[in-house]
């Protein structure tokens, strides 16, 4: 694959063939012999380059997952805390990680001059207990605190991806409304592949922010028509297709809300090119496509290119699929899923196989974007759906870098941009903070939640390899709130910022 190999292996191989044969006529031989090798001139001696050190930095994110998300999943398909289960006992490194925005503005600011930020996280506020109003659907001052003044997916996702706060809505642009750089550009200028991955719309808010500038992350299809010409992703996977609907039946006509119809066209007709490559994206649709990438038996041909994963849904995989039993809807995957959609984990598995053809390494981002809609709709069934999809890609990730990479040449973080409805346990109303309890294995949890949107609270982040050891010069404080009444287990209240994130990958990337 031209575009992402290692050009530096030419070299060594040239000199490990130079120095076989020099070694044929070394002095260890005779002497009549070394007398009548010509020299070779110096300057015609290629100059020695040390391989370059390989580096994986791999970012998962479950969009909208406050604290109980996690446990909810894991309680379903394990009967245990999300920290006791696999693939989360692998990642040592737990902390929290604040999220808020830089101020609640939806659009840029006319006048830059002077302060802006209006939005910060108080540990005090966030855990005061004080029973506010008995009958409020939020009693705890607290929870008030919580659901205030919280980010969303493209001003958080453009904190992890830039390492700047920005105002709601803003896709890779500070608060003027100008253009920042990516970590997805940084991974690129070091010679690293690059691959956005994500369960819905491929150019909606988070995977945009890693890949895009917008003012709004509502100019999907102008975010989508950036994405696929700038040049700053080898590989891009996600929903969004112009010919199906949200539960993968094909539409009567082509609606065209994330992908412009020119773009569609010059992508069938293989004539769209992203900046800096000679050759033009390729198009995988089918999920016998996305399950071909993932058990490495594509075609040199769709290796050799950049690459298009369009799924065959509109907006996701399966959260909006339909129920024949009524009373299915209500328990965890009791809902036929939907035949023509690869999973979360088969896309992460074929990014990884396509990306990892780079002999420099690699820089992906995948997201588990669904977690956050189930949230906004209280909806118990699919979240633990979505989050044990995302689960399963985190494992898949893990198992990758211990049989084809190591720990020592890969990062992984894993967190989510904000939380979303405050997932909390039935008994909640009347004990402030009460979690989830556990049901058992394969027992629906009872839940309540104090929101149909986003929160200000602290999230979970999860990190392992090379490099996790600059996390204890970018913690922000030290929470002891966040250990007593959540249950990300093995933190000890120590937390980051979400810039942080990025001020992490960025550290990586660019280490000699």
């Amino acid at each position: 694959m031209s575009f992402i190999k290692n050009p530096m292996n030419l070299n060594i191989i040239a000199m490990s063939v130079l120095f076989s044969l020099a070694g044929c006529n070394s002095p260890s031989n005779t002497e009549a012999e070394s007398d009548t090798q010509p020299e070779i001139e110096s300057e015609t001696q290629p100059e020695f380059q040390p391989e370059i050190k390989r580096k994986n930095v791999i970012m998962m994110i479950t969009d909208g997952a406050s604290d109980g998300a996690w446990d909810i999943a894991t309680y379903w398909t394990n009967g245990t805390l999300a920290n006791n289960t696999y693939p989360y006992n692998e990642l040592e490194t737990r902390m929290g990680m604040s999220t808020y925005s830089l101020n609640t503005n939806s659009e840029p600011l006319e006048n830059c001059d002077g302060e802006v930020g209006e939005v910060s996280y108080d540990k005090d506020k966030a855990w005061d207990d004080e029973l506010v109003d008995a009958d409020d659907r939020r009693p705890f001052a607290g929870y008030q605190y919580l659901n205030e003044n919280y980010t969303d997916s493209a001003a958080a996702g453009t904190a992890l991806a830039t390492g700047n706060k920005t105002y709601l809505g803003a896709i890779g642009v500070d608060y003027c409304g100008q253009s920042l750089k990516s970590i997805t550009e940084i991974a690129k200028e070091n010679g690293l592949a690059t691959g956005i991955v994500t369960s819905v719309m491929y150019s909606h808010a988070t995977p945009a922010a890693f890949s895009a500038n917008n003012v709004s992350r509502n100019n999907y299809a102008d975010i989508g028509h950036q994405m696929l010409t700038n040049g700053k992703a080898d590989l891009i996977m996600g929903a969004g297709h112009p010919d199906f609907s949200s539960t993968s039946k094909p539409n009567e006509e082509s609606t065209f809300w994330y992908i412009s119809e020119d773009d569609w066209n010059a992508l069938n007709n293989k004539t769209l090119k992203p900046a800096g490559s000679d050759t033009a994206w390729n198009l995988i649709e089918t999920k016998a496509d996305f399950e071909k990438l993932a058990n490495n038996e594509a075609d040199n041909e769709i290796m050799d290119a950049p690459l298009f994963g369009l799924v065959q849904n509109s907006s996701t995989l399966q959260a909006y699929r339909s129920c024949e039993n009524g009373e299915g809807r209500y328990v965890a995957f009791a809902c036929t899923a939907l035949d023509n959609t690869p999973t979360l984990k088969t896309m992460t598995k074929g990014a990884l196989n396509y990306l990892s053809q780079n002999e420099q390494g690699f820089f992906m981002m995948v997201e588990g974007g669904a977690v956050d809609w189930a949230a906004h709709w209280n909806d118990t069934t699919r979240i633990i759906e979505e989050q044990v999809d995302f689960n399963n890609s985190v494992a898949a990730v893990i198992e990758w870098v211990e049989e084809n990479s190591s720990w020592e040449e890969t990062l992984l973080i894993v967190t989510t941009d904000h939380g979303n409805s405050y997932v909390l346990g039935e008994t909640s109303d009347q004990n402030a903070y009460a979690p989830v309890e556990n049901p058992g294995q394969g027992v629906m949890p009872v839940v309540k939640y104090y929101s149909g949107s986003h929160t200000n609270e602290l999230v979970r982040f999860y990190a392992k390899g090379n490099g996790i050891e600059g996390l204890s010069d970018l913690t922000q404080g030290n929470d002891p709130g966040y250990v007593t009444h959540y249950q990300n287990i093995g933190s000890n209240g120590d937390y980051i910022d979400n810039t942080n994130a990025f001020d992490l990958m960025k550290q990586v990337i660019e280490a000699p």
